[in-house]
């Protein structure tokens, strides 16, 4: 599908598109044309992306005459490839990552004229994927992704406030004193469901799937999966409203909202 990926990584990238995160397929990135480019030449610069580090980066571009925004990239290990669709592409992506294993994907699609600030990503191990929807925007969102192989799936149109923490594992180990034995959770993978909004200061921690249209509170803290179509609030999160979802527009959700979470249009 993408040119300049490893099969393991386009086989992880199959197993995102799915139709209750997004309106990608593989049919619609079959046949189409890409560039790569270097991530430490003056090609990437122009984007917008400033690379450093010892290790592999290549980008992926729609369209290599049309700047992203401004990434700092920090990159230790072989083989990664950040893709970009920026072919119809005005708005702006801006972020700092560190990339610290190998053969890891970061998939952006087209953010529109949207803004999507990534003021820390840090991936720590070997074959990661993060994927980013269809018009999917964040005014300040950090995630933390530990494990080989492991995932962040944002799925279309999410809206992510400032302050937003996603961390697939506890980062530190937990000990049981006395038996001795690690009572802390594995990684896991995160996925959000299509427009899913998170709120300031949320914290999605060994979250691993969001249902679509979903809004978590303000300072929430959300561990595990959550249903669609719900309000969840406070610390540990629980469910205090069913049956609910949000529009971009202060007063109206719109009908291609309602649509894009299982609902009939009104």
């Amino acid at each position: 599908m993408i040119p300049g990926i490893s099969s393991a990584s386009e086989q992880r990238l199959s197993q995102a598109l799915d139709p209750a995160v997004t309106d990608l397929g593989e049919a619609l990135l079959i046949g189409r044309e890409f560039s790569l480019i270097p991530g430490d030449g003056d090609e990437a610069r122009a984007l917008g992306v400033a690379v450093v580090g010892a290790g592999e980066l290549t980008l992926v571009v729609a369209d290599p005459a049309r700047p992203i925004g401004r990434l700092s990239v920090q990159v230790t290990g072989r083989d990664n490839v950040i893709f970009l669709d920026n072919a119809g592409w005005s708005g702006t992506l801006q972020g700092n990552f560190r990339i610290l294993g190998s053969d890891t994907l970061m998939f952006f699609n087209d953010i529109g004229a949207g803004f999507v600030s990534l003021p820390e990503v840090l991936l720590r191990s070997d074959g990661q994927l993060v994927f980013w929807g269809i018009g999917a925007s964040a005014v300040g969102c950090m995630m933390e992704i530990e494990g080989a192989g492991r995932s962040a799936i944002i799925g279309d149109d999410a809206l992510i406030s400032a302050g937003v923490w996603i961390r697939n594992h506890d980062m530190h180990a937990i000990h049981d004193l006395r038996s001795g034995k690690r009572i802390g959770r594995a990684p896991v993978d995160t996925l959000l469901e299509r427009h899913v909004w998170l709120g300031q200061d949320a914290m999605l921690l060994n979250t691993e799937r969001v249902g679509m249209g979903t809004i978590i509170g303000a300072r929430a803290l959300v561990k595990g999966c959550v249903p669609a179509r719900v309000v969840m609030a406070g610390i540990p999160a629980r469910i205090i409203r069913e049956g609910v979802s949000w529009g971009r527009d202060t007063y109206v959700m719109t009908d291609a909202e309602r649509v894009a979470i299982g609902l009939d249009a009104l």
